[in-house]
C-alpha cells in the first residue's frame, strides 16, 4: 500500500521533532559555559537586521568601554544620552559616522532608528523605577 503525501509529511515531521528533542536535551545537559573570549569576539560583530522602514540596518553591541563614555556625560539630558548611545552603536558599522548624525536625518527614519535601537537588549537605558526596583506605572492623584 502506497503512503499518501500527508502520511509521508507527518512521518517526517515526527522524525524531525524527535531529532530536535534529542539535540535540545543534549544542549541542556551541557549547560551554558562562561567564555570571556567568545563574549569579547561578539562585541566586534556587526549585526544586520532587515527593518521595514530603514531597510538593511547594521549596528554593533555596546561594551563596558562605551558605558564608561556614556557615564562621563553626567549633565547630559536623556535625549543627548540616547543620541550618544545610538551613535556608539551605529559607528561600529559605519566608522566615519559623525556624532551628530541624528540631527541631520529625516524625522521618520530617525525616529524609526531610535525606536528600533532602544528596544535592543544591548541598548543601555535607565528605565524609570521606584526605590524598590519596580517600574513606575503612574503618579498618584493630588
Amino acid at each position: 500500500m502506497k503512503k499518501s503525501r500527508k502520511q509521508i509529511n507527518d512521518q517526517k515531521a515526527l522524525q524531525y521533532a524527535k531529532e530536535l528533542e534529542k539535540i535540545e536535551t543534549e544542549q541542556k545537559a551541557k549547560g551554558k559555559i562562561f567564555n570571556p573570549y567568545e563574549l569579547m569576539s561578539r562585541t566586534d560583530e556587526i549585526k544586520t537586521v532587515d527593518h521595514p522602514v530603514l531597510g538593511k540596518l547594521k549596528f554593533g553591541e555596546l561594551t563596558f568601554e562605551d558605558a564608561f563614555e556614556i557615564d562621563k556625560n553626567k549633565e547630559a539630558s536623556d535625549t543627548e544620552k540616547t543620541e550618544l548611545i545610538a551613535w556608539l552603536m551605529m559607528r561600529k558599522a559605519y566608522p566615519d559616522l559623525p556624532k551628530d548624525f541624528l540631527k541631520h536625518m529625516p524625522l521618520i527614519e530617525g525616529a524609526a532608528l531610535i525606536d528600533f535601537l532602544t528596544k535592543q537588549p544591548c541598548f543601555l537605558s535607565a528605565p524609570n523605577s521606584s526605590g524598590n526596583g519596580s517600574k513606575t506605572t503612574s503618579k498618584h492623584k493630588t
